[in-house]
């Protein structure tokens, strides 16, 4: 396909949508033509912010073993001391990411950056595991 612009689709909760096009007979209904990509929304950069902070929580975990950072704090009061010291960081920290990143949206909100930063950047200034007592360590280890 050779590349003429794109179909672009605006979401009810402000996120947008699009596709590349070979030309304008290409649109579906509801779609717009733009010669060049939308610049994203804060919606849209919202959702991915959620879902790369997820993906980072649930990697984290899993580096020590666990299916997710729900699953290693469904660990919490567990009688393996590192599952349970586990599961407490988990915990603490993973409130205060959320706590953090849903300030950061906020923040966003209100005023908006000329250019928003990639979920990377926003991660990298978020609350990291070791500051609420999570240690690294072998899956299924004692610590």
């Amino acid at each position: 396909m050779s590349m003429y612009g794109y179909a672009v689709t605006f979401h009810a909760d402000g996120t947008t949508g699009y596709r590349a096009i070979a030309s304008e007979a290409d649109l579906l209904p509801g779609e717009t033509f733009a010669a060049e990509p939308p610049a994203p929304t804060l919606a849209d950069v919202s959702a991915a912010l959620t879902a790369d902070v997820q993906a980072w929580l649930d990697a984290t975990a899993q580096g020590n073993g666990y299916d997710s950072i729900a699953s290693c704090i469904s660990y919490r009061g567990s009688a393996v001391t590192q599952w349970n010291d586990d599961a407490v960081a988990a915990l603490a920290w993973r409130d205060a990411v959320w706590q953090a990143a849903f300030q950061w949206q906020q923040d966003a909100l209100a005023n908006p950056p000329s250019t928003f930063p990639t979920s990377q950047e926003v991660i990298a200034q978020l609350p990291q595991p070791a500051q609420y007592g999570w240690v690294v360590h072998a899956p299924g280890s004692a610590g």
